[in-house]
């Protein structure tokens, strides 16, 4: 049966005036801006680090033009590489800044950015804008050098509980206890390390580690700069990075979402910069970066600092309050369908429907939630 929007419209003014007054409720709450100088995980995500969690320093380059290696291990059996083969994994734990728990479409992130520092002295050329997957197709030297680029965080398996590996459980190590392993057991392959990065393209948590191979462009959730250094120069060490996440990419601001949900920011440093190889192709020009266990790392380890407004839940048109501009907001998009949030989407399932007029009646005059 088909409801005309208008008489659905009159019949919810009626509604409504038994619920409340039609007066705007209190917008979006005080900006939240949350900055953390220290990482809660900071590792080489990489085949063959057996530190996993307490090494100094990880390192960000590629196997491009040495994905097979045979005989790796002296065993026979040959070793596959993700064309990203070194990615440096860093996170920072939320919940005591910025409410976990909360819908996804209540977090408006308005600004969030990466800081972390080099290790090495004129070891890469800077590179500060993105190279298109056709760039690499002669290998991954290039005189302008190669970009380092920043992406979110996706997973696969489970640890040997049978618990599928998340942010929740998948842990930085010690000395005396190093973190959980980085590939399933075994002859190193890709496509298998339990942590990969991902640009969330349209929600999903695609690996984008060998977009080469693949023929595809992710869409990095930021590039990083270097201020201070001009395009082509060698890096010196102790280099600023500042990866400025690009919050208007749909996909940026869902992945955080979800992120500060959990509690957990968690990204992917990552680059296609050339690795070392004997006689292979590599030459080795690639970016080290500083962990927070590098004597005197203060403020060269990785920082990260983020500002997110909090609507009130049934905010069909984001504007910090629930009332009859909502209900008109799921009429003038009714039966759209998205990602989560959209516009309309009070109940935050990606399309626009009855249950998102049942969802602005429940919470009507809701306010936004506060800080902890």
């Amino acid at each position: 049966m088909r409801i005309r929007s208008d008489h659905l419209l009159v019949s919810l003014f009626i509604v409504g005036a038994g619920i409340g007054s039609v007066a705007q409720s209190a917008g979006a709450g005080t900006p939240i801006e949350a900055s953390y100088d220290t990482p809660a995980i900071d590792l080489w995500n990489y085949p063959f680090n057996s530190t996993r969690g307490f090494k100094p320093d990880a390192d960000t380059f590629s196997a491009l033009g040495q994905e097979l290696f045979p005989n790796c291990l002296g065993n026979g059996q040959d070793c596959t590489f993700d064309q990203r083969d070194s990615q440096t994994l860093v996170g920072f734990d939320t919940g005591a800044d910025i409410p976990a728990g909360l819908s996804v479409c209540q977090y408006v992130i308005t600004s969030a950015a990466l800081e972390i520092a080099t290790a090495t002295a004129n070891a890469f050329v800077y590179d500060s804008t993105y190279d298109t997957w056709e760039t690499y197709l002669g290998g991954a030297e290039d005189g302008d050098g190669r970009p380092v680029e920043l992406y979110g965080v996706g997973y696969r398996g489970t640890d040997s509980m049978g618990t599928p590996w998340s942010s929740a459980n998948y842990f930085e190590g010690t000395f005396q206890s190093p973190g959980p392993p980085i590939l399933p057991s075994g002859t190193p392959m890709s496509d298998a390390r339990f942590v990969f990065p991902t640009d969330f393209a349209g929600g999903i948590a695609r690996d984008i580690s060998n977009n080469v191979r693949d023929m595809f462009d992710p869409s990095p959730f930021a590039i990083g700069q270097a201020a201070g250094v001009s395009p082509g120069a060698l890096v010196p060490v102790d280099t600023q990075f500042t990866f400025t996440l690009d919050v208007q990419n749909p996909d940026v601001q869902n992945y955080l979402a979800e992120n500060l949900r959990d509690g957990r920011i968690r990204l992917m440093l990552s680059s296609l910069q050339p690795a070392v190889s004997d006689g292979g192709p590599g030459s080795g020009a690639f970016a080290s970066w500083i962990c927070k266990e590098a004597s005197f790392s203060e403020g060269f380890h990785a920082r990260f600092a983020i500002t997110v407004e909090l609507l009130p839940p049934s905010d069909a048109n984001g504007d910090g309050a629930v009332n009859f501009a909502d209900v008109t907001s799921v009429l003038a998009n009714w039966l759209n369908s998205g990602a989560p949030g959209i516009l309309g989407d009070a109940d935050c399932n990606g399309s626009v429907e009855f249950g998102d007029v049942t969802a602005v009646l429940s919470d009507w005059l809701a306010s936004a939630p506060m800080a902890p």
